[in-house]
């Protein structure tokens, strides 16, 4: 485990660097990852938010969840849905088309998700099956 992953004052850079191979290894340790497989795949989202569902989360392991949970949406909404990441200051931003053609787009904080995820028990599945249409 990578401490600046796990705390909310990480670098940024270094967050967006790691978030890929630290997200991989993760899922696979979990069971529900293979290498070589998609991100944006619809049944690995299933099973990563039923896996988080099913976890009971101490609070010394809320910001090492919320990291994998928050570099799942980015790599799933990049990989899958055109999005793109970017830096704000100390915030990762994800920039994703609604209706390209018309250049509607939203902006948000996919570690601010994630928070939410975790800590109030919202569905990843549901957040990103509306949030892709």
């Amino acid at each position: 485990m990578t401490k600046s992953l796990c705390t909310p004052m990480a670098d940024p850079q270094q967050v967006i660097d790691e978030s890929r191979p630290m997200l991989e290894e993760f899922l696979g340790d979990v069971g529900i990852y293979h290498p070589g497989q998609p991100i944006a795949d619809g049944h690995l989202r299933d099973r990563f938010s039923d896996w988080i569902h099913g976890q009971e989360i101490r609070e010394e392991d809320f910001w090492y969840l919320v990291a994998r949970v928050g570099a799942f949406i980015c790599e799933y909404l990049i990989e899958g849905h055109a999005a793109i990441r970017y830096m704000e200051g100390k915030h990762i931003l994800l920039h994703l088309p609604i209706d390209a053609a018309r250049g509607v787009y939203r902006d948000f904080d996919p570690y601010a998700v994630a928070v939410s995820v975790v800590r109030k028990r919202h569905s990843l599945k549901e957040f990103l099956e509306a949030l892709c249409g």
